[in-house]
């Protein structure tokens, strides 16, 4: 297995660097990397811009997120609180594979489905963005106040999954250690009783989903 690993860097907007292998990429804080007129709108919804932006300097791709989300625009037109290219996995997988990186996204038909396929995804050196509630529907949720996006690395030597997270709130460092069991979890119970895919809806609000990168 290759395992995943991280350093701080304490810098503003970029918090720490993550690692695997000989993948690296810096954790950018989404409050932090928009000072334009779009300011408001990143800091509420850049989290997904974040992640992507990570992916691709993983694979090579030297990129940040105010030029990822500068194409977004260009792609599709300026945002909206909930315009579907922009914060959906099926947007997050278009830019990816824009780029050439291979990306997937996939719903969750059930927890324990969903739990399996992101160990193994994991296990086998990819990553996993994977969107997760606020604490308002998941009160476990170590990752965030509302809805948003974050990005599992790898594994760690210890057993523990690495995620990077561009909340400033939530994850101080831009990095945190979970168990598979609180990502399963977060996905499962942050989706709506009768549908648990994302497919390519505009409105995409409490509806789980995750993207596997690599």
């Amino acid at each position: 297995m290759v395992y995943a690993d991280y350093k701080v860097l304490n810098s503003i907007p970029v918090i720490s660097q993550v690692t695997i292998g000989d993948k690296s990429t810096p954790v950018w804080q989404q409050f932090f990397w928009e000072t334009g007129e779009y300011q408001e709108f990143v800091r509420k919804n850049g989290c997904g811009h974040c992640c992507a932006t990570m992916a691709l300097n993983l694979y090579g791709i030297k990129i940040d997120p105010h030029q990822e989300f500068t194409l977004c625009r260009k792609l599709w037109g300026e945002p909206t609180e909930h315009q579907g290219n922009f914060q959906t996995v099926s947007g997050i997988t278009k830019i990816l594979r824009h780029y050439g990186v291979p990306a997937e996204f996939f719903g969750v038909p059930s927890q324990e489905i969903a739990k399996k396929h992101i160990e193994k995804s994991l296990c086998d050196g990819k990553q996993v963005i994977f969107w997760t509630p606020g604490k308002s529907t998941f009160p476990e949720s170590p990752f965030s106040m509302r809805a948003h996006y974050v990005m599992a690395v790898g594994y760690t030597k210890d057993g523990q999954i690495l995620v990077a997270n561009s909340s400033h709130k939530m994850a101080p460092t831009g990095v945190q250690m979970v168990d598979i069991d609180t990502i399963a979890r977060a996905l499962y119970f942050g989706a709506e009783p009768n549908d648990k895919t994302w497919g390519e809806r505009d409105f995409h609000v409490n509806n789980a989903g995750y993207v596997v990168v690599g």
